[in-house]
């Protein structure tokens, strides 16, 4: 009986031994398997980061020129024809004024691993609630200021259409267009109570989203 008791007892334990190498082994592959799923998704986010960090660069850029202009028209220190000479160099720019400009950063490996769940394999706490907060909470913040510019947009539009329907139609899409157009749209704007409230409208917006794209950056 015993000799039988023992030869059983030395079976199971050896098939309970080999179940659980069996396990180990299973769990270490996996462990290998995660690691290198981690060490590919953390390496295309950094890719990813690199490339908003050049678009977020050449946005701040472009949203500051086109604040200040906005700035110059409405500045009413600066003569007609001052602004015919900012136009001519550039910091004056027609685009900025009957316009917007939209936010719309790389952001599709991100969104990915949202998606299909792989957001678990980042272990970082820290590093996640970066990447929440510049994807959503500072991207939403940008977007909605976005929302109001072009509010503002639309109502000087309007208002354009209908009380300086020659200007308008001598728009943003003439290149051709001379100086006296630059001293109407100066004079206009600064004997014109309402239309100086639609484009400080407009400014505040824009204001608001350069300030969510300096939070976007850090």
């Amino acid at each position: 009986m015993k000799k039988y008791l023992l030869k059983y007892s030395l079976e199971f334990l050896v098939i309970v031994m080999g179940i659980s190498v069996s396990f180990y082994l299973d769990k270490i592959r996996k462990d290998v398997e995660n690691n290198a799923l981690a060490t590919i998704i953390y390496q295309n986010l950094l890719n990813e980061i690199n490339e908003i960090e050049k678009y977020a660069e050449s946005r701040e850029f472009a949203f500051t020129n086109d604040l200040e202009s906005l700035n110059a028209l409405q500045n009413p220190s600066i003569s007609g024809d001052s602004l015919i000479k900012l136009e001519k160099v550039k910091i004056f720019k027609l685009a900025s004024f009957l316009n917007y400009r939209g936010f719309s950063p790389p952001n599709s490996v991100y969104n990915s691993i949202v998606g299909d769940g792989s957001l678990t394999y980042i272990k970082s706490t820290d590093l996640k609630k970066e990447l929440n907060e510049m994807h959503n909470v500072h991207y939403y913040f940008i977007n909605e200021n976005i929302k109001d510019e072009k509010d503002a947009r639309k109502k000087i539009i309007e208002y354009f259409q209908i009380n300086y329907p020659k200007l308008y139609l001598n728009g943003q899409f003439n290149y051709q267009r001379e100086n006296e157009y630059y001293y109407k749209l100066k004079t206009f704007v600064d004997g014109d109570l309402t239309l100086k409230s639609y484009i400080y409208e407009k400014q505040v917006a824009m204001r608001l989203k350069n300030i969510g794209l300096k939070s976007y950056k850090v």
